[in-house]
């Protein structure tokens, strides 16, 4: 299983690439699937909040929650490409 993309528009694709994630750790790399299928719940329950009204401004907590996830998909592609990265 390989990551299709590591650009996010929307809460819905930051979960569906955390979901690949998560497959495929499930066969190649297990110990980093447990951070991707948390974050992967709480993205849910972020895209829910917004849906239900929850937050004041739900445009912009959920680009908030996509640039912070493209971090981390990021983060995850240098790693299975064995790329190091720099803080920052």
């Amino acid at each position: 299983m390989t990551v299709t993309s590591t650009s996010a528009e929307t809460i819905d694709e930051v979960v569906d690439q955390l979901t690949e994630i998560v497959e495929w750790s499930r066969t190649a790399n297990p110990p980093l699937g447990y951070f991707a299928a948390l974050y992967r719940k709480v993205t849910i329950k972020v895209g829910e909040g917004i849906a239900d009204g929850i937050f004041d401004d739900g445009d912009r907590m959920e680009q908030l929650d996509v640039i912070f996830a493209t971090r981390y998909l990021h983060a995850v592609e240098a790693h299975r490409a064995g790329t190091p990265l720099r803080a920052g």
